[in-house]
């Protein structure tokens, strides 16, 4: 496969899992027209009220670019072959890179400037104390105090 094939077939696979939760969100709009009975309410709320739509466009466009993305670096690499394989990537990348941010490690080399990761070295200006009243810009970029 190419990496045009990946990317559109990953992206398939992001989109997929966005008309899953469409659906979903059909079911309560249904559910919430009736009454316990079964019988249709006399004011239904409208589909508006169940579908912020602005957010829910960037969700789709998020998982179709996600699961592009990750379908073509599995792909390319080797670790997903074929349609299915991409198709299925494409459709877990938001679980997938989800779940990598809970590793500690990746977790901290990403919040981590890069002076501070292991392995870079740092200056002798990079190493003076922090000799400004408040908190460390490290703290405030973490949203907390130091």
């Amino acid at each position: 496969m190419t990496v045009v094939e990946y990317m559109l077939i990953g992206g398939a696979g992001g989109a997929l899992i966005e008309a899953v939760a469409f659906f979903n969100r059909l079911g309560e709009w249904r559910a919430a027209r009736l009454t316990p009975t079964g019988n249709k309410r006399r004011n239904p709320p409208s589909f508006l009220n169940f579908i912020d739509l602005p957010p829910v466009m960037a969700i789709a466009v998020a998982r179709l670019v996600l699961g592009g993305a990750a379908a073509t670096a599995y792909g390319t690499s080797g670790q997903a072959t074929g349609t299915l394989g991409a198709l299925t990537v494409g459709a877990a990348a938001p679980a997938l890179l989800q779940q990598l941010g809970q590793i500690r490690q990746i977790r901290e080399a990403v919040a981590q400037p890069a002076t501070q990761q292991p392995g870079v070295q740092q200056t002798p200006a990079d190493m003076a104390p922090n000799t400004k009243e408040g908190a460390a810009p490290e703290a405030v970029q973490e949203g907390g105090i130091a």
